[in-house]
């Protein structure tokens, strides 16, 4: 997980889009908005669906600000 927390961090500093796949990779589950969303929350994390990459989603890495 640590490793996937790295890549996250790069991701979300670069800005970088990631596909379902990609992200699924990093957080162990598919990447899914529930009806009306577009964005999927997994720990401090949120995703951000941008479009499609191909036949995947392309999702914008966020991190949720401690309060």
């Amino acid at each position: 997980m640590l490793r996937g927390n790295f890549r996250l961090e790069n991701a979300h500093q670069s800005n970088l889009i990631l596909s379902t796949e990609e992200v699924e990779e990093l957080i162990g589950v598919k990447p899914r908005c529930d009806a009306g969303k577009d964005s999927f929350h997994r720990r401090c994390w949120v995703f951000m669906k941008v479009g499609k990459m191909g036949s995947q989603t392309g999702w914008r890495v966020m991190k949720e600000e401690a309060h």
